[in-house]
Formats: structure tokens, sequence, C-alpha cells
């Protein structure tokens, strides 16, 4: 194994830095001090800086937004598909009658919250890929563009939005 010997700074030149030599030794390390060295190896590593050192621009924001609510449109439908055909063997009625009454009877902000929530994923991801579409079709594919459908798919969203929720 190698271990590092340091030496005092020789003459003028040298006075402000260390030289460190690594001299080869016969001494054998234990397992144990290889994980004691590799534990505090890993405590002295820098933690990875994440999305907090980006400044947040509207092309990855966006395709965050449409991954998410794809995710939350496509394992809602999974969900109510699985429990509709689960339903009558658990005794329990999913009907459009069943279901439109049991919405009815929430109160008007859980409501009204749970209706724009399923309008505005809906609505956006249906928006969202037909940008994409457009894109495909090599359409506003440079900087300019992509913030136009950018801006137009929110704009459609908050407008889809608010026809789902309150109409």
């Amino acid at each position: 194994m190698f271990s590092a010997v340091t030496r005092a700074p020789v003459g003028r030149a040298t006075t402000a830095r260390t030289i460190r030599a690594f001299v080869a030794t016969a001494q054998r390390k234990t397992e144990e001090s290889q994980k004691t060295v590799a534990e505090r190896a890993r405590k002295n590593r820098p933690v990875s800086p994440t999305l907090s050192i980006y400044q947040p621009q509207m092309s990855w924001v966006l395709s965050g937004l449409h991954r998410n609510t794809g995710v939350l449109v496509a394992g809602g439908a999974y969900l109510f598909t699985v429990g509709f055909g689960l339903a009558p063997v658990f005794g329990m009625d999913l009907s459009s009658v069943a279901v439109a009454g049991a919405l009815a009877s929430l109160p008007a902000p859980l409501m009204v919250g749970t209706k724009a929530l399923i309008a505005s994923s809906l609505s956006f991801h249906c928006f969202n890929g037909i940008r994409h579409l457009w894109w495909d079709s090599g359409r506003s594919v440079n900087n300019k563009g992509v913030f136009n459908t950018g801006y137009v798919v929110l704009s459609a969203t908050a407008l889809a939005t608010g026809y789902l929720t309150f109409f």
C-alpha cells in the first residue's frame, strides 16, 4: 500500500507549499481500516447539486409537467379501470350514476378542487402533446417557437381548465 508522507518545505522557493510524496510501505491495511477510510471519504464528498443550481426555463419546466401530468392522467385512468372491473367482485357500484352522485355529495370546495386538478392535468397533457406533434412536423423548433408554443399551451390549458371546472 501507499501512504502519504508530508515533508517540510525546503528553501525559500518552496516555503509557500508543502511537498507530498507517496512512499511504498509493506504494511497491509486491514479490512476494517479500509472500510473506515471509505466511510470518511464518503462523508467528505460534496452533495451533488440537483435542479437548484439551474435557473428554471420554460422548456424543461413544461417537459417535467408533461411527464407528471401523463403519469397522473394514465395512473388515474388505470386505477379507475381496475376499480370498475373489480367493483362487482367486492359488491361496489361504480356506475356513472353512482359516481356522479358521490361527486355531487362532496363539499363544494373539494369538488371544485378535484375537478380543477383533473381538468388541468388532462388539458395540459393534451395541449402539450399537440405541441410535441407540431414540433415533430418540423415547425417552431427554434427558441422563439418553443417559447411561443409554450405560452399557447399555458393559455389554452388555463381556458380549458376554467371551462371544465366551472361549466
